[in-house]
């Protein structure tokens, strides 16, 4: 049986390139490169699914002013941020005025911003229009995979490993279900070794079970995009948090298969839909549907471009 395959930039290329753009090329010529990306946008055939996906991301709203938190942009420093986060922001705040004061989310989203931010993840509940959505860390959240098995070849079980140590929603899973036939899970935990432990798979190994579970970690479940992206399905509560991927948009029962927050009708919706498995593999072709709308670069710069002169242009500074 074919293995499938993932796509993922090399670190080593991912920071020259993050440096090349975000402190080697001058301001005026990543202000050029946005005019260019941004210009007659709106002719294009998916200029209503652009305006759609910025409404999304940063909801139009009244004028805010900066907290005394906030900091211009040109004082913002690689030094003091996560890597990832900052080339991935930089790459798009560098083409706007470097005075404009502003704030992001550092880091995994716990709990809300207390002003209006950027960030790679927010919570969903009444403060998320207050976090205008870039894909942050996007080397590590949007991976490329190649999955050559077909659905219906797979293993109809649900599939997990994961590092359980010091999150409690997996441990909980892990403890209801561990030896269930339907279930072949793993805690792959380095520093604590439990009953659960397995040792790390790559992604590719678990494209040859139909499903994957995908449980929110300190934010999002980093595996769901390439969960989506494969010929599985997620399983997984209904999220209480989203990045770029638009999980609060996401429907049960089309894109991914949802189980009760305390996991008790997890071996019920595995039995259905191992007995229906032509509605099962309609969520797998829907789930890489929905994954296939950020694949256009372009139009996912021009949405970057759009969401940070909006949230620019509303700022009093």
């Amino acid at each position: 049986m074919k293995e499938g395959k993932v796509r993922k930039i090399p670190m080593l290329i991912y920071n020259i390139v993050g440096i090349w753009r975000t402190m080697i090329l001058p301001r005026f010529v990543r202000r050029c490169q946005k005019n260019i990306c941004l210009r007659n946008w709106e002719q294009r055939p998916d200029a209503e699914e652009i305006r759609r996906r910025v409404d999304y991301y940063f909801p139009p709203r009244l004028p805010f002013s900066p907290r005394s938190e906030a900091r211009r942009i040109a004082d913002i420093r690689l030094s003091e941020s996560h890597s990832a986060y900052w080339y991935d922001l930089m790459r798009y705040l560098r083409a706007f005025p470097k005075e404009k004061r502003i704030e992001f989310i550092n880091g995994d989203t716990h709990v809300n911003p207390e002003g209006v931010v950027f960030g790679k993840a927010r919570r969903l509940d009444e403060k998320a229009p207050d976090v205008a959505l870039m894909n942050l860390d996007r080397r590590r959240h949007f991976l490329k995979v190649e999955d050559p098995i077909p659905f219906i070849e797979k293993e109809p079980r649900l599939f997990f490993r994961g590092d359980v140590d010091a999150k409690e929603n997996r441990r909980q899973f892990l403890s209801l279900w561990w030896g269930n036939p339907l279930f072949d899970l793993g805690d792959t935990s380095p520093r604590r070794l439990t009953e659960w432990h397995k040792p790390r798979v790559g992604i590719p190994e678990h494209f040859h079970y139909r499903y994957i579970l995908a449980l929110e970690g300190h934010d999002v479940a980093s595996s769901l995009q390439w969960i989506c992206g494969s010929n599985c399905i997620p399983v997984m509560t209904r999220p209480t948090v989203e990045n770029w991927l638009m999980h609060g948009a996401m429907i049960p029962g089309v894109h991914y298969i949802e189980i009760a927050d305390d996991f008790s009708d997890a071996a019920e919706k595995i039995t259905y839909y191992n007995a229906h498995p032509e509605e099962a593999e309609a969520i797998s072709r829907a789930s890489q549907e929905w994954v296939s709308q950020f694949a256009d670069t372009r139009r996912e710069n021009i949405i970057h471009y759009l969401v940070a002169e909006r949230y620019l242009n509303l700022l009093k500074n």
